[in-house]
């Protein structure tokens, strides 16, 4: 009798919070990890929970499918090495951002970076404005030169003067 007492008691109560705990976990928690691309593209699709380490050349992406969210799917991107590439692209190891990708679409989710938010985010554009300004700045005699071609853009007056000239004669007529 007494052995029923504490099975009822103690027991089975911590069992109930056992399972719930369990339950609770793989239903909100547990992100099950594709190993292939074949999983990862079937999860993104139907926005399932799932995480997916893919190996390009250059860097290695962690992507978490963390649900739906509005009409989107919440895809969280993180950087976790940069295998080769610029020293200053280095910092963006260990950063993440999250991307809204369309529900059902099958994409790599950080080729198109307008769709994420975040301080990975913000790094690559720091770089890329970082990449374009040396890039101006070393071709600016080139540059200066092709801007210089297209008509209306090369400061000269003398056309405006003449129109000017032309106008006024046709005025004084």
């Amino acid at each position: 009798m007494k052995l029923r007492g504490v099975l009822f008691g103690i027991v089975l109560p911590l069992l109930i919070i056992i399972v719930l705990a369990a339950a609770l976990y793989f239903s909100f928690m547990f992100t099950p990890k594709c190993q292939n691309l074949a999983c990862w593209e079937t999860k993104l699709k139907s926005c399932s929970r799932a995480s997916f380490i893919n190996e390009p050349i250059d860097v290695t992406w962690k992507y978490k499918i963390n649900g739906k969210q509005d009409s989107t799917c919440k895809v969280e991107v993180t950087a976790v090495d940069i295998k080769r590439g610029l020293k200053k692209t280095e910092a963006l190891e260990g950063k993440s951002m999250s991307c809204y990708l369309a529900l059902g679409a099958v994409v790599v989710p950080e080729a198109n970076p307008n769709l994420c938010n975040g301080r990975l985010k913000e790094e690559m554009q720091g770089l890329i404005i970082e990449k374009l300004h040396e890039y101006i700045i070393s071709n600016i005699g080139t540059i200066n030169k092709e801007l210089t071609q297209i008509q209306g853009v090369t400061g000269s007056t003398t056309n405006l003067t003449q129109q000017g000239n032309n106008t006024g004669n046709n005025n004084a007529s």
